[in-house]
């Protein structure tokens, strides 16, 4: 496993980490997520993404992580859904009373991240969600302030405000229209960057075909989704002779940028984990390949 600075905070994570939207799911059971997650510290993985929506997958981080203090845990609050108006998805309480909820699920004394989940620009401008952030330091219960993001536009206010410490963007081979805009100024300002779904949800893996994906996550991705397999497909005869193939070329294509601290794909099984720590390499993508890359992915557009 590599390793790479969390922006400009003074510790480095794993560039290869876990996106845990994927514990708790289906009928396996709670040992077997606490065993993917425990093997996931014995590849050398360090930071866990994970959410207080995610089907009790808080939970078991804590069974599997215990008091591990090499481990970073960054989680999410999702907006107050009986909110009438943008400024109150966010508003202080709420967010104060989900972080002592997830203090309470993970079994720590302090969050790493803390990240609200997705907001629009709207609800980050009108909300009082940076007091919540505040005085959780303060309290000594938040360690570094995170957001999800879902544009450009909120990335660069977020910034320029100084209201933010760690970004989560989707940046993918097929998925990567807006969240370079933000890799410059993310950084120039010391600001960490986590990437989310560098696979656009196992698109990228080559392992689907049209109408045979039963219950997979790629069917979130909608109506995008067959032309998504295309493009995927069309990637294919460079990443034949690739070492790792496919998954490992949009992995690393993923890791290119100097401004990414890690990935945080999602696993369901041993072998995936392994699939994925196997991926990192210390810089992503060699000049020679990323400029071939980008005349097939430049072709997708005329």
């Amino acid at each position: 496993m590599h390793y790479r600075p969390l922006g400009t905070l003074g510790v480095e994570v794993s560039e290869i980490s876990l996106g845990c939207n994927r514990l708790g799911e289906g009928t396996a059971t709670t040992d077997h997520w606490v065993g993917l997650v425990r093997r996931a510290r014995e590849l050398g993985v360090t930071l866990f993404d994970t959410a207080a929506n995610y089907r009790g997958s808080e939970e078991i981080l804590q069974q599997a992580l215990g008091s591990d203090d090499q481990a970073i845990i960054a989680t999410k609050i999702s907006g107050d859904g009986s909110a009438e108006s943008p400024a109150d998805h966010f508003a202080m309480e709420h967010v104060l009373r989900g972080a002592e909820a997830a203090l309470t699920r993970l079994g720590r004394s302090r969050i790493d991240i803390l990240q609200l989940h997705s907001p629009n620009p709207q609800q980050l401008r009108q909300s009082d969600w940076p007091l919540a952030f505040e005085r959780l330091q303060q309290a000594g219960k938040l360690r570094w302030r995170g957001m999800a993001i879902e544009n450009a536009e909120a990335g660069r206010w977020l910034i320029e405000n100084k209201l933010i410490d760690v970004l989560q963007v989707t940046y993918n081979i097929i998925q990567s229209k807006w969240a370079p805009e933000l890799f410059p100024l993310a950084q120039q300002h010391g600001i960490a960057l986590m990437v989310r779904m560098p696979l656009c949800r196992g698109v990228l893996t080559g392992k689907f075909a049209h109408g045979v994906i039963p219950g997979a996550r790629a069917t979130l991705n909608r109506d995008a989704l067959p032309g998504q397999i295309d493009k995927a497909a069309s990637l294919q005869p460079l990443a034949q002779d690739y070492p790792g193939g496919l998954h490992h070329l949009a992995m690393h294509y993923a890791l290119t940028p100097p401004a990414v601290s890690c990935l945080i794909p999602g696993a369901r099984t041993i072998e995936q984990l392994e699939q994925n720590v196997a991926a990192s390499n210390g810089f992503g993508l060699d000049a020679p390949m990323l400029t071939r890359l980008e005349a097939i992915t430049e072709s997708w557009h005329r």
